[in-house]
């Protein structure tokens, strides 16, 4: 098998020209840098492993933005990942190899076996709310690989992570479970596996923007792979008419 090509950029190195969609460099905000690395093996059974991290590069000057560093870095590494990320990526790549591509070890194939993790990042409400999206791809073979998209949204006042379960937890619920029902058969209708006000929900990615809330349900979630994500985009007037709080709206 040929030599492992194993490209773990320092963080200097690694900040791209321009950063994170949406960083900005000012006294109020942290300056936000993308971290990209790269592990390949193009040998008997090849892989690629590709990882894109947004950073708060001065997470410590500020306690708030330290404590947002930490969660999403937990997020993308889990909570038991070691503290430098050189060594937090490292066991990325090793888990995927170790799971999916040493039990074919030295066998020839005739495709690459592929993990993605790349994120985004951006301000949303006027620089009060700074929210991530991490994509997931993986293909260990077959007829496609499986793509997810992960949402965590942080208030810039007290690093505190927006949970969105309380719409489908309160008198509000069915309420909420109409207005999703509407919103996806008006924009999908027969492409979906069959949405009621019953069965319809609030996914776990959910993205807080400047007007509302964008919820995404993954490939075979509500609809078949071909779909892809399937999203809906509920206002914050419209959750307001179903009787929920919009907990992220400024008064």
């Amino acid at each position: 098998m040929m030599k492992r090509m194993v490209l773990l950029a320092a963080a200097a190195a690694a900040v791209m020209a321009v950063g994170c969609r949406g960083a900005r460099k000012s006294a109020e905000v942290p300056v936000v840098e993308t971290l990209d690395f790269v592990d390949k093996d193009s040998g008997a059974t090849p892989y690629s492993v590709e990882v894109s991290y947004c950073r708060i590069a001065d997470a410590d000057s500020d306690p708030v933005w330290a404590s947002i560093e930490r969660q999403n870095y937990e997020h993308v590494f889990g909570a038991e990942a070691p503290a430098d990320i050189d060594a937090a990526v490292q066991m990325v790549i090793d888990g995927f190899v170790d799971d999916f591509v040493a039990y074919d070890e030295g066998e020839p194939h005739s495709f690459e076996y592929q993990l993605g993790i790349s994120q985004d990042n951006e301000l949303v409400r006027g620089g009060a709310v700074m929210c991530y999206t991490t994509y997931y791809y993986m293909y260990t073979g077959g007829a496609h690989g499986m793509g997810t998209v992960a949402y965590d949204c942080y208030d810039m006042a007290s690093g505190q992570r927006y949970d969105f379960h309380y719409l489908m937890e309160d008198v509000w619920a069915p309420a909420v479970r109409q207005l999703v029902s509407n919103k996806l058969n008006g924009d999908y209708g027969d492409d979906l596996f069959g949405i009621t006000p019953e069965t319809a929900y609030v996914s776990a990615a959910v993205k807080i923007t400047d007007n509302g809330i964008l919820i995404d349900y993954q490939p075979y979630e509500v609809a078949p792979y071909c779909m892809g994500i399937v999203s809906v985009a509920l206002s914050d007037e419209e959750i307001a008419a179903t009787g929920a709080p919009v907990i992220w709206r400024a008064e």
